[in-house]
């Protein structure tokens, strides 16, 4: 019987981690004050594209009859959808690129903030992404941003490069505490929160 609560339980968290990339009901915050109730659509990003215009659109209708409207980066301030009155989840577009932005999920924030999402690539099927519970499971990019930086920094990314270690301890570099965990392999990539909780704690 344990078995069974405990396949149930990932049962349904699995279908809050797909969810947004459905229509679900939420709230879409624009950057002009407005804020528009109704159900809302994320995009699923695919690395696989060769020629990706970087416009990751989110599609909004008040109801299932009503035609969606598509919303971008310039207009968006904040997606936020709540599965319970303790479970929200917000969604940012940050810059990645000098002149791209992309829509992530705030995992933890402070004077560092940590975001996430789970892009779509051929080799892999990739996490679906998620909003109910964090797991680290649920996403395959990772970015953080400090107060007053213009560009957020990647630590883990869909398609293979730099090592979350080297990425880490240079950008933590000034968090002696950090630094020294990364290097004795006490932090690993699976404690991206961890880390940035960790930073944000830093003196």
């Amino acid at each position: 019987m344990k078995n069974i609560y405990i396949f149930l339980f990932f049962f349904t968290v699995s279908i809050f981690c797909r969810a947004q990339y459905n229509w679900t009901n939420g709230q879409l915050v624009l950057e002009n004050g407005e804020i528009l109730e109704g159900q809302i659509k994320i995009p699923m990003v695919s690395k696989n594209l060769i020629a990706f215009n970087g416009k990751e659109k989110v599609s909004y209708r008040p109801n299932r009859k009503s035609k969606k409207v598509k919303y971008g980066a310039e207009q968006v301030k904040m997606v936020i959808f709540k599965n319970s009155d303790s479970e929200t989840a917000y969604f940012e577009y940050i810059p990645i690129l000098e002149n791209k932005k992309g829509l992530f999920q705030v995992i933890t924030s402070g004077k560092a903030t940590l975001y996430a999402r789970s892009v779509s690539v051929t080799s892999a099927s990739g996490p679906a992404g998620g909003f109910q519970i964090y797991s680290f499971n649920n996403f395959n990019e990772f970015y953080v941003i400090r107060e007053g930086e213009e560009l957020a920094s990647p630590m883990i990314t869909a398609r293979l490069s730099r090592s979350f270690k080297k990425r880490a301890m240079e950008f933590f570099s000034d968090c002696p505490k950090v630094v020294l965990k990364l290097e004795n392999r006490i932090y690993k990539k699976e404690d991206i929160k961890s880390v940035v909780d960790e930073f944000n704690q830093c003196q």
